[in-house]
């Protein structure tokens, strides 16, 4: 990875622009972080940063905008532009905050639909498209990496998380756990080694 150390005020500089660039595959606080750094080494002004969006200010005299989408890739994501990509990453980021954000008490389906202000089969027609699985492939697929998470944490028993997490009964939670991970949740509590997958890589 290439850091540049090209440290220059760009906030100062009268022919400065401001742009936002939509990144797919950001979302988590590493992400964040990582990318937050590299921008600002080249000396532009990262103005705003959150998951799938970053707004930077820069001197185009100075730092190129080729530069700035270089840096973005080099990270390992990628720059979005059209409506349909950016609504399927905003969907996936939507769907992570409800798995771990919120009570589950509400549907996925309203939950998203209410979020993004949209119909819901619109929602899962061009989030297939985009990830090559369904929403609700994706959401079980984090909900397990979010079971495991809070296994490890020690705090609630199998039956508090089946409830956390919106199951019907633990045997419920146990049965999807298995079928997924292909052990039980006592087996993995025992392993004591951490097996979760980093969920920007599922």
């Amino acid at each position: 990875m290439i850091t540049y150390h090209n440290h220059i005020n760009s906030s100062r500089e009268m022919n400065s622009v401001t742009q936002e660039f939509k990144i797919k595959g950001m979302i988590c606080s590493r992400c964040l972080k990582v990318l937050n750094t590299e921008l600002k080494a080249t000396g532009a002004k990262v103005i705003e940063i959150q998951l799938g969006k970053v707004v930077i200010q820069y001197n185009p005299d100075k730092i190129s905008k080729s530069l700035i989408e270089q840096i973005i890739k080099e990270n390992e994501f990628e720059i979005i532009w059209d409506g349909e990509s950016i609504l399927a990453e905003q969907t996936k980021r939507w769907i992570i905050n409800y798995l771990w954000n919120t009570d589950q008490q509400e549907k996925l389906s309203d939950y998203l639909s209410k979020q993004l202000r949209n119909n819901y089969d619109h929602l899962s027609k061009i989030f297939s498209k985009a990830f090559g699985k369904t929403i609700e492939r994706y959401g079980i697929l984090l909900k397990v990496e979010r079971i495991k998470e809070l296994i490890e944490n020690g705090e609630l028993s199998f039956s508090e998380i089946a409830y956390v997490m919106g199951y019907q009964n633990p045997s419920a939670l146990s049965r999807q756990f298995k079928r997924e991970t292909g052990m039980t949740m006592k087996e993995y509590k025992n392993i004591g080694v951490s097996r979760r997958i980093p969920i920007d890589k599922i």
